[in-house]
């Protein structure tokens, strides 16, 4: 990089493990504010949520087949191996379409190379930054949660895709 002098501009968000104690050439390290990483990376605008529908309908699927059997809430089991499952077919599951419509919403564009010296750019054009098929996800859950209610309360989809999103995954980052 330095001998082509090629310069990068790397954009973090504020995780306590991006602590960089050392001056880099050609790299120059731009964190996000603290709380504006979920408006400005494309995993978190929607693709991470995708990935929750899909995974929370296997779940729920899960569940109304353990009630057929269970007569108290203690009997409902999930082990680990179901979970491992369920995250590898959530993942699979979620589009090439959702994912593209992300990063397009975000604003960042792709950047694909022929040869050294020609970069071509392609903007991505899909039709909107939620695909169909998370719609049709979000619909097919809603249909799920029909059977069940949560604690007295039957929650639509959408709230129970976003019920941990308020909790934090790390320790923010801060100056002190």
């Amino acid at each position: 990089m330095k001998r082509q002098n090629l310069k990068i501009l790397l954009f973090l968000d504020n995780a306590p493990c991006h602590v960089v104690n050392q001056e880099l050439s050609n790299i120059k390290l731009v964190f996000f504010p603290p709380n504006t990483t979920s408006k400005c990376q494309p995993l978190d605008q929607g693709v991470i949520n995708s990935f929750k529908c899909h995974y929370r309908q296997k779940l729920v699927k899960h569940i109304i087949a353990q009630c057929i059997f269970a007569w108290t809430t203690d009997q409902i089991l999930i082990i680990t191996l179901d979970a491992i499952k369920w995250i590898d077919l959530s993942w699979k599951t979620v589009s090439e379409t959702t994912i593209l419509n992300e990063f397009r919403a975000a604003s960042i564009v792709y950047i694909s190379s022929t040869a050294y010296s020609t970069i071509d750019i392609d903007v991505i054009t899909q039709p909107d930054s939620q695909s169909n098929n998370s719609v049709d996800s979000l619909q097919q859950l809603d249909s799920l949660l029909a059977h069940l209610q949560i604690g007295g309360q039957q929650l639509a989809a959408g709230e129970f895709v976003d019920i941990d999103s308020s909790i934090y995954a790390f320790d923010e980052r801060d100056d002190n």
